[in-house]
């Protein structure tokens, strides 16, 4: 059941910060809905999570998790190059960084290339149960989780003036109740259907190899830790090389969703 279209018609309330009674009524409705839902996947490939486009063409998506954006550079180095070679992307964004630069986030938002998806307010895994991935703790019930993605499209929508269709968890990873509540908000739960390795220790060939006869359609999610300079210039070599293979890049809008 998608609430969305419930309690709130397509174009008018918007679902602003500004206006808590919607947000608490959202909530107790999700509450309602959901309690004692016991879930049994936990991953980032769990029933309805979206990884790949509808599609057989030679297409990838590009997603860029950009939580680090203007901290160490990389994740700026690397939106200035998708813009600088035309490539587009889904850009997930995260409260810290929104609060940082709202401005930068007006801009990128403004420009075609991209579209704005939410990473959550804290870039927590989603979990019903408090599961943890990679270290991380995940949302530890359905309020916990009801914040994390909805107070972090409100803040999203009060920059841009529009709400975000997409969604990335922490990690990437999600049960299937959580999906089930992250699409009766609204969104959509994506996933990446590559998995680029990360982190200090990752090598140019190891994210090199990752990228060889992606299948069509793929979504790639990168980011997650903040980005080394290594596994930026790795992606960027690669995806000139897979453009130069006949490769096409799009964002996730541009194919329906599965």
């Amino acid at each position: 059941m998608n609430f969305q279209g419930m309690v709130f018609c397509a174009e008018v309330p918007s679902r602003s910060e500004a206006d808590p009674e919607d947000y608490r009524l959202l909530r107790e409705i999700i509450s309602a809905e959901f309690s004692g839902q016991v879930p049994h996947e936990w991953g980032d490939t769990v029933s309805g999570v979206q990884t790949m486009l509808r599609t057989e063409d030679k297409v990838l998506a590009i997603g860029v998790d950009t939580c680090d954006l203007m901290e160490k550079g990389e994740d700026a180095r690397l939106i200035k190059f998708l813009a600088a070679e035309n490539i587009p992307a889904t850009l997930f964004v995260c409260a810290k960084w929104i609060d940082k630069y709202p401005a930068v986030l007006k801009k990128l938002a403004a420009n075609p290339l991209f579209e704005i998806a939410n990473r959550g307010i804290s870039s927590k895994p989603c979990s019903v149960n408090g599961n943890t991935a990679g270290g991380m703790p995940g949302t530890t019930g359905i309020d916990d989780l009801y914040n994390e993605i909805e107070r972090n499209a409100r803040k999203i929508e009060a920059i841009t003036g529009t709400l975000p269709h997409y969604y990335h968890a922490g990690a990437g990873y999600y049960d299937e109740i959580a999906v089930r509540i992250v699409k009766a908000l609204g969104y959509a739960a994506l996933g990446s259907s590559l998995r680029i390795p990360g982190g200090k220790e990752v090598g140019k060939k190891q994210v090199l190899d990752a990228f060889m006869n992606p299948a069509a359609g793929a979504i790639v999610i990168l980011g997650g830790s903040p980005l080394q300079s290594t596994f930026v210039e790795a992606v960027m070599e690669a995806l000139l090389k897979l453009r130069s293979q006949g490769y096409k890049f799009v964002k996730v809008s541009d194919y329906p969703s599965l």
